[in-house]
């Protein structure tokens, strides 16, 4: 599902080498997936289906680019809202179902 979901993000126009590390992750109820530095930690809600898979994968693929363009923006005050509207505005993968 992860190879599907590179390919379908490559294919997309993403650059997806910003993901070194893809780790699944036990996360509590509600929360599919987290960026890290330099990859993402998915948990089993991401993997309810091939298109979950892509979503998340390109949400925290935004936002681990998001981090490398900018760092010193993530602890600033108010600035946790902001990250997110841009990570849904430039979604081209959108929440299945929606």
């Amino acid at each position: 599902m992860v190879r599907a979901a590179d390919a379908a993000l490559r294919l997309a126009g993403y650059g997806t080498g910003p993901l070194v590390v893809l780790i699944r992750a036990e996360m509590p109820p509600g929360h599919r997936g987290m960026s890290l530095d330099n990859g993402a930690a998915l948990g089993s809600e991401a993997f309810s289906s091939q298109a979950m898979v892509n979503h998340v994968l390109e949400e925290e693929l935004l936002h681990v680019m998001q981090k490398n363009d900018a760092p010193e923006r993530w602890f600033k005050p108010g600035i946790a809202r902001n990250l997110e509207e841009e990570v849904h505005e430039q979604r081209k993968f959108p929440f299945p179902g929606n």
